[in-house]
């Protein structure tokens, strides 16, 4: 499998629904590919965009046996699709992300095994089974902590912050579910990504470092260039590139860090595919991670990203859509993604502005100085922030 070239007028297939799915089949289409798309969605834009499509879950085996055996590649858009929709696509066509890093991080177990290997640095947690592990786990983790089930798929209203004793007994309903883990919560400083390109060689190409804010463990805000020590930008780059030595994985990942007022680091997360944080550089550097991404799937030489021009991407949800449209007609260095969501409400994602200038604290200032997204900020201390 190893140097397969796609050319133009071979065919790619995209897997998911998202904006990143469009954004892949728009690169895709721009470099000369024929796409088609397999989603749920049939109204998403990643569908109506591509060549062709298919509309259906992981349950329609004939249907992604018909969509696998059309193309000569298959990339997925997220860390989110289904690991065994993945192997089955294996069977009939390339897919060069594989399952093996999307399957491990998809389960914190595996995830903190996988870091533990990589002797880096994540948060002190435990396995929980039953209530009784989590009133022993608490006096060696300490407060606060979070409680999580080891699939990611199953966290939404799963997840219990624990910031004393009387917090325990909350935790009773959620643990019939099966197995959780019970993790420290660090109290960080600045969040970093670093966005790593992979190609069917194993050879690796590091975009620039960029500095995030999440809200509930969501990207929200992105800059480069990141003001980061430089011993720090050595420890982050050594790290990401353990990454890439250490996976069977082809295209473009994220490596998420936060970085503790002591100094310390620790590893956040790893997303097995083009990421949120990773927007900014569309607008702000030489390459962007979806042609990169795809660069790798397609057996093309890596690009090398530098930075042309200081820019932030922030998210605008369907609620400040209108403040929007006002910045639109008096914003010149504003440049906005919107990603077409059919049936948003209030609190949808539905796109990015990136923001272009001299340098980031005039632009962060130029954001803040709106009033759009004064209700927004560093994570709700009130959820979860480590992933």
């Amino acid at each position: 499998m190893a140097n397969t070239v796609l050319y133009p007028g071979d065919t790619i297939g995209v897997i998911g629904s998202s904006a990143n799915a469009a954004m892949l089949v728009t690169t895709a289409r721009k470099m000369g590919l024929r796409v088609g798309a397999y989603g749920s969605d049939e109204t998403s834009e990643a569908l109506q965009l591509a060549d062709f499509k298919a509309v259906g879950d992981g349950k329609g085996k004939a249907k992604l046996q018909h969509f696998a055996e059309s193309c000569a590649a298959i990339v997925y858009d997220s860390a989110h699709v289904s690991t065994g929709v993945v192997k089955f696509l294996m069977q009939y066509t390339r897919v060069p992300q594989g399952s093996d890093l999307l399957e491990m991080m998809q389960d914190r177990l595996l995830e903190r095994a996988f870091f533990e290997q990589l002797n880096v640095n994540i948060a002190p947690y435990a396995t929980i089974i039953d209530l009784d592990d989590v009133y022993q786990s608490v006096n060696s983790i300490g407060y606060p902590c979070v409680l999580k089930p080891i699939q990611k798929e199953w966290s939404k209203g799963r997840e219990l912050v624990i910031r004393t004793q009387t917090d325990i007994a909350k935790a009773a309903g959620l643990l019939d579910w099966g197995t959780y883990i019970l993790e420290s919560q660090i109290d960080y400083d600045r969040e970093y990504s670093l966005i790593v390109a992979r190609d069917q060689d194993g050879n690796r190409q590091l975009f620039p470092i960029t500095e995030a804010q999440s809200i509930n463990d969501e990207p929200f805000k992105t800059w480069v260039p990141a003001d980061v020590d430089p011993a720090v930008t050595s420890e982050l780059q050594r790290i990401a590139g353990e990454v890439g030595k250490h996976v069977n994985y082809v295209g473009v990942f994220e490596v998420g860090f936060y970085l503790t007022k002591s100094g310390a680091i620790y590893v956040k997360k790893i997303v097995p595919a083009p990421s949120e944080n990773g927007y900014v550089f569309a607008d702000a550097a030489t390459v962007d991670e979806f042609s990169e991404h795809l660069r790798a799937i397609a057996g093309l030489p890596l690009a090398t990203p530098k930075i042309l021009t200081p820019a932030v991407t922030v998210a605008f949800t369907q609620r400040q859509v209108a403040a929007i449209r006002t910045q639109w007609q008096i914003k010149p260095n504003w440049h906005f993604t919107f990603y077409h969501n059919r049936h948003a409400d209030d609190d949808t994602v539905v796109g990015h502005i990136a923001v272009q200038g001299d340098a980031i604290r005039p632009l962060l200032d130029q954001l803040d100085d709106t009033g759009i997204w004064s209700d927004e900020g560093p994570a709700d201390e009130s959820r979860p922030t480590e992933n």
